[in-house]
């Protein structure tokens, strides 16, 4: 489009200024004229997002297509509904910082551990003191002071098989076949999840209990899961432990990896020194690049200045460029000035825009949209 600065422009039609507020004229001028540019869907499909809740404090939040559940430190978790028939429902606990996951219809409290009914909030059952827990799909494994590691089931309590133990630290695999459990000074041991088998012990992978499972530690060695694979990281180092036997594979001298993960057929060690594509096979760099940050399985990366890529997770080429931005789910969260535009990573059809920049910690839901906004608030947008 070219404008001829030296034109006199036709005289406009009289219009009553009364009719449309002066911001509101800006912000559709400005979308109008900047959709274009971003490769998006026609600008009258657009719209600025309205929040339709905004929490105030809170401990944690958790988003699920039809609800937001929120722990609040002066002692309550509740349910707020996004749809209708959503479940809506307010518990007393004792004040405190709560962390809430979910699991099935399952909601998981800790720290403690408790366990109620998403729908109702009714406490389900709670482990017989303070305990360390992993949830393993329909079951969740604890430890408590008592020194026994139990194997239960997570909507009765129901003890499937039960151990003594000195773990401090509990993790397990994606397909939950495995229980690994660290002790304080380390050492590990590899269970059966079904019956409590000791299928490895004694193996010491440096591992904090206190981080395990958490995937990011600086100064710490931690652990991932990959395929029948277990890494563990430290500040220089990856190596590689089968699952069978906890029998090391390989180690690599790696520069701060702080992130682990798969990337393609690559495993993907990211950090503040940028990505490095390891073969899982053998501990062989494949590539390294200082750019990336974070890589996604499917080679959706992010660097460090906030541009977002699809990669080639074999080679580490860029294939397609999305912008600045970051990834939330199936969307790409895109900043620019003082508005943040929600875009769909599938076609990169803009769904809308929030009237605020760098939303760095997200969550995406069925329809919804949730955001730290606040110190400890989190505001929810419908995005679709």
């Amino acid at each position: 489009m070219l404008i001829d600065l030296d034109t006199t422009p036709p005289p406009a039609r009289p219009r009553d200024r009364r009719a449309v507020p002066a911001p509101a004229v800006l912000l559709l001028l400005f979308l109008v004229l900047l959709v274009p540019l971003q490769g998006a869907a026609a600008p009258e499909r657009l719209r600025v997002l309205t929040a339709v809740l905004d929490t105030g404090a809170t401990s944690s939040t958790l988003l699920t297509p039809d609800a937001l559940y929120v722990a609040r430190p002066e002692g309550r978790i509740e349910a707020n509904p996004l749809t209708p028939g959503g479940p809506r429902w307010a518990v007393r606990v004792e004040p405190g910082e709560y962390n809430v996951t979910l699991a099935g219809s399952v909601l998981v409290v800790r720290p403690g551990t408790f366990f109620l009914d998403a729908r109702t909030g009714r406490e389900l059952w709670r482990t017989p003191g303070p305990s360390v827990s992993h949830v393993l799909g329909d079951r969740v494994a604890y430890v408590n002071p008592d020194g026994l590691l139990r194997m239960a089931d997570l909507a009765t309590g129901r003890v499937r098989w039960q151990r003594r133990t000195s773990e401090q630290g509990l993790d397990s695999d994606p397909g939950h076949r495995y229980l690994l459990g660290v002790d304080s000074d380390g050492r590990a041991t590899l269970y059966s999840a079904a019956d409590g088998t000791v299928l490895a012990t004694g193996r010491n992978l440096g591992i904090d209990p206190y981080e395990l499972g958490l995937g990011y530690a600086v100064g710490q060695t931690v652990d991932e899961f990959v395929g029948d694979v277990l890494y563990t990281h430290g500040q220089t180092s990856v190596a590689a432990y089968r699952l069978t036997d906890l029998a090391r594979m390989w180690q690599a001298r790696i520069a701060e990896p702080s992130v682990l993960g798969a990337c393609g057929d690559l495993v993907c060690a990211t950090g503040e020194q940028g990505a490095t594509a390891i073969d899982p096979a053998t501990g062989a760099v494949r590539w390294s690049g200082p750019r990336w940050r974070s890589i996604a399985p499917d080679g959706l990366a992010v660097a460090a200045d906030m541009r977002v890529a699809r990669i080639d997770p074999a080679t580490g080429r860029v294939r397609q460029d999305l912008g600045r931005g970051n990834l939330f789910g199936d969307l790409l969260l895109r900043y620019d000035r003082d508005l943040t535009f929600v875009t769909r990573l599938a076609d990169s059809r803009v769904l809308g825009v929030v009237p605020v920049t760098a939303l760095a910690v997200c969550d995406t839901a069925g329809n919804y949209l949730a955001c730290r906004t606040g110190d400890r608030a989190v505001t929810v947008w419908r995005v679709r």
